[in-house]
């Protein structure tokens, strides 16, 4: 026979397995295509062939780079045109975690659509924006 504790920890393991592991991760950002590159002559480069998650509408790509101030997000809105963001909140630096139709900081609440421009504070400026040129071989993200 269990003790009352020892059932409640059962109880509580058995609700986060089959039904509560789902509610908490609901719009996380688990599953994000991640591409690490360097920042040469104040550009960032992406071959094509790394980005295959943008072929999808609404896909998206993390970029890293070391002396950035954090990821660059890819993302392709609505299949005409490919948008590169900043994913450090201009409230108080955190990372914001994409979303499917806009992008949400973890620590103060703060929202941005997907063209990173404030729908809910208390941000009060949009997420940095990056220029995106493309070529037949590759995507440029001017950073500097």
């Amino acid at each position: 026979m269990s003790t009352r504790r020892e059932f409640l920890k059962t109880l509580a393991a058995t609700f986060l397995s089959t039904v509560g592991a789902p509610i908490l991760l609901e719009g996380c950002a688990g599953g994000l295509v991640n591409y690490h590159t360097q920042v040469k002559g104040g550009v960032l480069i992406v071959p094509k062939r790394e980005a295959i998650s943008l072929n999808e509408p609404n896909g998206l790509l993390v970029l890293h780079a070391p002396g950035l101030n954090g990821p660059i997000v890819l993302r392709n809105v609505e299949k005409k045109e490919t948008v590169a963001l900043s994913i450090i909140c201009t409230h108080r630096g955190c990372e914001v975690r994409p979303m499917p139709r806009s992008f949400k900081c973890p620590c103060h609440g703060s929202e941005y659509d997907i063209h990173g421009n404030v729908i809910a504070g208390p941000a009060r400026l949009a997420l940095k924006r990056f220029p995106v040129e493309e070529t037949p071989e590759a995507l440029i993200i001017k950073v500097s």
